[in-house]
């Protein structure tokens, strides 16, 4: 076993070198990651409140309108591996400026639209294309390069960023909505994110270490310098036990993967079938959740606070699967995740028996919790399977499963109640494709590859 050391090939002025003993760069990436990210997700939070006034607007069926969410989700699972090729080859600096301008020409489109197909256009196919080069894969691409002693924690911090922003943000938007109408909103919309993801990309992203300076190594080296300075001191930092990234399998662990190499491995797939399964059972009960709570006798009132309740907690649930994954390890923390899961499925049939609303809001915590532990997992894990110069590009082949399976969660999700008039069977599956979800990420096994463990410094 080997301690892991991943240089940045420059050499270190002063002033950086200087700064390395007080603070590790990477948690500005992390800050501005985290705002960007969190920005960029309203793209898709906002379509439910832009949804009913467009509707009235020109009476169109709700399915036909709602398709361009179905467009959106294919559109983007199709450029995520481009996105993330995109970030490994130019950097952040100069791909991301370009989607935040896609995504503002699409949405100042949307605040002149009359016709369907502009949505399906505009929504569907340009804003996917232009935010994919600022959402999820890009940002964990670019995160996971800086980290690898707390790239679990580093990860779930920046993928709390659209819970937060649904929170914050979205009541704002709806007012916007209210007062100046659903046009004069997109308009706003367009502009922040055109103007806001650019200037903090330009000023504060980048996107490996090395263009800093920098190496990731700094990241764990600052823990131990900053003990420095007193005899008393050195003494401490000579006892003081702290976490190390530990590369199990050395031959794995210095591969240059590339999309064609990643792809010729059973790991691959079984983490891109992970990530389709957790969706899949994921959307089979999130899709129709209103609606079976409404058809239980729960009031809307209950059932919107149920939602906004699941949403803040899926906040802690993420912040929380990042630390518990960099300290536990992928494969428990989620297999824990999915147990919880599990468990609100149960919960929340228990509620659909006994019509008491302490038992959906005991359903809605745990919920937020077990979704939100799953996803900076999953993310870490690929990121210890397949880290270096391409990993954008494999992430976004992987993260395409979880795309699809989202699509498929959908439409299966009103089917199977189409077909059974009950959302038994809807509970029972989900079940059964997480159970698989959780099954897999023990076959992919990055525990095999990078461990982060408690060790003594020296």
């Amino acid at each position: 076993m080997l301690q892991e050391a991943e240089h940045g090939g420059e050499d270190v002025s002063p002033s950086v070198a200087e700064a390395k003993h007080s603070f590790y760069y990477g948690w500005v990436i992390v800050v501005t990651s985290f705002v960007v990210l969190g920005l960029i997700s309203l793209v898709i939070s906002s379509f439910a409140l832009f949804y009913v006034p467009v509707l009235q607007s020109f009476n169109w069926s709700r399915g036909r309108l709602a398709l361009s969410m179905s467009i959106y989700l294919v559109s983007s699972g199709i450029a995520a591996p481009f996105a993330g090729g995109l970030i490994d080859r130019f950097g952040p600096r100069r791909v991301m400026p370009l989607g935040a301008f896609v995504t503002g020409c699409a949405l100042l489109f949307l605040s002149r639209a009359t016709a369907l197909w502009h949505f399906y256009f505009a929504f569907g196919v340009v804003a996917a294309l232009g935010s994919s080069m600022l959402y999820v894969v890009p940002v964990t691409t670019i995160v996971s390069n800086w980290f690898a002693r707390h790239r679990g924690t580093a990860i779930g911090i920046v993928t709390a960023s659209p819970g937060t922003s649904q929170l914050l943000l979205l009541p704002l938007l709806q007012l916007l909505i209210n007062w100046i109408g659903w046009r004069s909103a997109y308009l706003i919309l367009a502009t922040v994110l055109l103007v806001v993801p650019t200037i903090l990309t330009r000023l504060f992203l980048y996107g490996r270490p090395s263009d800093r300076g920098l190496s990731v190594e700094d990241e764990t080296q600052l823990g131990k310098q900053k003990w420095g300075g007193s005899a008393h001191a050195e003494k401490h930092a000579k006892t003081k036990r702290q976490t190390e990234v530990i590369v199990m399998d050395k031959q794995w662990a210095d591969t240059e993967w590339t999309i064609g190499k990643a792809i010729c491995t059973f790991r691959f797939w079984a983490l891109s079938l992970v990530m389709g399964m957790f969706t899949v059972g994921f959307f089979l009960i999130s899709i129709q959740l209103v609606a079976y709570m409404t058809d239980k006798g729960y009031s809307s009132i209950v059932a919107a606070s149920v939602i906004g309740l699941q949403g803040f907690v899926n906040i802690l649930g993420t912040l929380l699967g990042g630390v518990v994954g960099d300290r536990w390890g992928r494969e428990k923390t989620l297999t824990l995740s999915i147990a919880i899961f599990i468990a609100c499925i149960v919960l929340l049939n228990l509620g659909g028996w006994i019509i008491n609303p302490l038992i959906i809001y005991a359903f809605a915590v745990v919920y937020g919790i077990g979704f939100g532990m799953a996803f900076p997992t999953l993310m870490a894990s690929a990121a210890d399977l397949f880290q270096g110069k391409h990993f954008g590009s494999i992430l976004g082949w992987i993260a395409l499963g979880g795309y699809l399976g989202a699509a498929l969660g959908s439409w299966l999700s009103g089917y199977l109640f189409d077909l059974t008039h009950s959302y038994r069977l809807n509970f029972l599956v989900a079940a059964l494709v997480m159970f698989i979800s959780a099954a897999l990420i023990w076959k992919a096994r990055p525990g095999q590859v990078r461990v982060i463990r408690t060790v003594n410094s020296t």
